[in-house]
């Protein structure tokens, strides 16, 4: 046999029967012309007009206009249906409430004969008002909801009125109840989500009002089945004469329920329950008293919503009270994954559970009713790697893990978080088995009995009671419960990474104190280096110049004077690293000005004014602008001795980038050379052809008319520094 497909329920298009039921007459109106489009219900019994409506004004057919109306009324049509006007009935004294809203651009109007002895305002505020607060004066909910009950049924005089409320898994159960004594009480009978399918749910959000005055009505098919201006049917959503579900008309059958009236109870747009109204004779609920009824579902609503919030308000502040009394034991401790294996016993506290674990990277610590550590670590594992939403909770824990059937009196319920997954540390509280009796009106696994039309379903005949222990589950975590978690987790993630930032900066600080203590002795180190180095150079100088001075031979005087030259360059370039904190790269610029100072000194101060060194800033490794230096230092040198014999004249050095991998370097005088200077083979020029040959450098030489101009051309590292 086919399993019954109870999703046939689910896709009813319900707000489009194309039917009304009889009670009363609809209308849809073009609101432009106020030409009626398409009509139904029992215009010759309710209007005393035996011609068909379609085509006609409403002014014609009403005797008012609908512009007129809305105007007498002082209220614009919207989506929701809005009390019009009385216009009189058939019968002398008898009147016809009218009812319109908007709906896809036409508008929808509803009649109904009304009471002839129509209550007056004052009477329906006073009884709105009574109601309300006899709800108001209830203590708790179920009192509350009993209440209600109560005050529906004293103002319809329905058999028997019910506050049903929805659970989360879609089932209804009768919390309040009040009846005639001949009829059984169904208070805390359950009944399974297919007794109203999902878009049934969805309207009474929508339209908290649904009235059947007789379920044996006969339904009235609205005409033309189309809507003219919209080529559709018309959606009746908002219409209280909407025809029924004929599976919902044989459920209230088999009930044996003749009459009903439901009001929507809607706390915060989230359909909670229903105020549920049966009757065991055909009953017709005039327009008034639904109104009040609405009113109360909706006081129903708010007082139900502000207990709730209250219990919500109590519960966090107790589990945050708790949870700042650990996270305080937890910030006082230098590791916060030992403390919380030490305060285990306090965890269970941070939400109600019956048992609770910590699982740090293997090791389990718990407390109370729990599993065993190694199911309780195969646990971790599944957490970790199934992609749950984290917190994760479940009152089913088997119906998710398998393996939990094992230990249902452990761990039926679940609410598990991961603090962190890096070596990870996961938390875990546990509700043991609580076996639930439930008491459903009719057998739940048989909702509905195949109809004798193929496809076609029937709700079920027996709603005898019928009694079901159910196992595997939990008391159910509360959002509240969640959120207490959540931050829990939060709040000691921040305090291990507090934690560990703390540890780290201390570990840096003691890292950096080392650095300082043996860049101090570095410091020291290269100091006495430095100095040992430049009176070695000093001492070298002054053996040169000594030996200078007391050789016979001018030319090997020359030679000494030559050597004296080329260490002075080297023993600039020394001191200015010894001052500066860069090592790698020199100010080049700079270098040269005080290479020129250096040489002055040597040759006299009367060249002071002669020697023009203009170079742009530029930055050379220390290797090169060593080697361009005494380069540099040798052309001066040829300059002095060849263009002016020794004596002060003009002489220029320039330095410049032609382009950002070029060095160029000119060294220019105005003298008379004597003789060709150094030659090819000389000393001097082999110096500098050694010194440039790394460098892959070029020099050149030109007349400056007079004198001389050299000109280096030398390409820079692609990283200088």
């Amino acid at each position: 046999m086919q399993p019954l497909d109870l999703t046939n329920c689910d896709r009813e298009p319900i707000h489009i029967p194309g039917s009304i039921q009889p009670h009363g007459i609809l209308l849809v109106v073009d609101p432009n012309s106020e030409v009626v489009l398409q009509a139904a219900g029992d215009m010759a019994g309710i209007l005393g007009t035996k011609h068909s409506p379609l085509g006609m004004l409403v002014h014609d057919l009403l005797g008012v206009g609908l512009e007129a109306m809305t105007e007498s009324a002082g209220i614009g049509l919207g989506s929701k249906p809005l009390y019009l006007a009385a216009i009189s009935g058939t019968t002398p004294g008898a009147s016809i409430d009218v009812l319109a809203h908007m709906r896809d651009d036409v508008a929808v109007l509803e009649l109904e004969p009304s009471l002839v002895d129509r209550p007056s305002a004052a009477r329906s505020l006073a009884e709105i008002g009574a109601t309300i607060a006899a709800v108001e004066a209830a203590p708790d909910m179920l009192d509350i909801c009993q209440a209600a009950a109560r005050e529906v049924r004293r103002l319809t005089r329905f058999d028997r009125v019910m506050v049903y409320r929805f659970l989360e898994d879609g089932s209804g159960s009768v919390v309040a109840e009040h009846h005639v004594s001949a009829l059984p009480s169904f208070l805390n009978h359950r009944y399974p989500a297919s007794d109203i399918p999902r878009q049934a749910r969805e309207l009474y959000v929508h339209n908290p009002i649904r009235a059947i005055p007789d379920v044996c009505y006969v339904p009235v098919p609205l005409v033309p089945s189309l809507c003219p201006a919209t080529g559709r049917p018309l959606d009746m959503r908002d219409c209280t004469l909407r025809s029924v579900s004929p599976t919902h008309i044989r459920y209230l059958k088999n009930m044996g329920v003749a009459a009903s009236m439901s009001v929507s109870v809607v706390c915060d747009g989230v359909l909670w329950g229903l105020i549920a109204c049966h009757h065991r004779t055909p009953k017709r609920v005039p327009y008034e008293l639904r109104e009040v009824c609405k009113h109360l579902g909706q006081a129903l609503a708010q007082r139900i919503a502000a207990r709730e919030e209250a219990g919500t308000h109590f519960q966090v502040s107790r589990l945050d009270a708790t949870r700042e009394k650990v996270l305080s034991t937890l910030a006082r401790t230098e590791d916060v994954e030992a403390a919380l294996l030490k305060c285990i016993s306090d965890l269970r506290a941070i939400v109600p559970s019956d048992g609770v674990a910590v699982c740090d990277r293997g090791r389990v610590a718990g407390a109370g009713h729990r599993p065993s550590d190694t199911r309780i670590r195969a646990l971790a594992q599944w957490l970790l790697h199934d992609g749950l939403p984290d917190p994760f909770a479940t009152d089913r824990l088997a119906d998710r893990y398998a393996p939990a059937l094992a230990y249902p009196a452990q761990a039926s319920g679940l609410l598990a978080t991961v603090v962190w997954r890096e070596e990870p540390l996961m938390l875990l509280w546990f509700r043991a088995e609580q076996a639930e009796e439930i008491e459903w009106a009719g057998n739940p696994h048989k909702p509905v009995e195949p109809g004798s039309d193929l496809g076609t379903l029937n709700p079920r005949r027996s709603f005898e009671l019928w009694r079901e222990i159910v196992h595997g589950r939990s008391r159910p975590w509360t959002d509240v419960e969640l959120e207490a978690v959540r931050r829990f987790r939060d709040r000691t993630l921040d305090l291990h990474q507090r934690q560990r930032l703390s540890a780290l900066n201390q570990q840096l600080r003691e890292a950096l104190s080392d650095k300082e203590d043996l860049l101090a002795q570095k410091d020291l180190l290269m100091r006495e280096v430095h100095h040992r180095v430049q009176n070695g150079l000093q001492l070298v100088n002054s053996m040169l110049r000594l030996q200078e001075r007391e050789a016979a031979d001018p030319i090997v005087a020359a030679h000494f004077a030559e050597a004296c030259r080329r260490l002075t360059a080297v023993s600039l370039i020394h001191q200015r690293l010894r001052r500066s904190d860069q090592v790698r790269s020199v100010s080049f610029d700079s270098y040269l000005e005080e290479l020129r100072v250096g040489l002055v000194e040597g040759w006299g101060a009367e060249w002071d004014e002669y020697v023009d060194v203009q170079a742009a800033p530029v930055m050379l490794p220390t290797k090169e602008a060593v080697i361009l230096a005494l380069v540099v230092t040798e052309l001066l040198t040829n300059a002095v001795k060849h263009a002016y014999g020794g004596k002060p004249g003009a002489i220029k050095v320039a330095v410049e980038k032609p382009s950002l991998d070029t060095i160029r370097i000119a060294v220019e005088d105005h003298g008379t050379w004597v003789g060709s200077g150094d030659s090819p083979d000389g000393v001097g020029s082999r110096l500098m052809r050694a010194l440039l040959a790394p460098l892959k450098g070029k020099i050149g030489s030109e007349d400056n008319r007079p004198g001389l101009r050299v000109v280096l051309e030398v390409p820079l590292p692609t990283d200088p520094v």
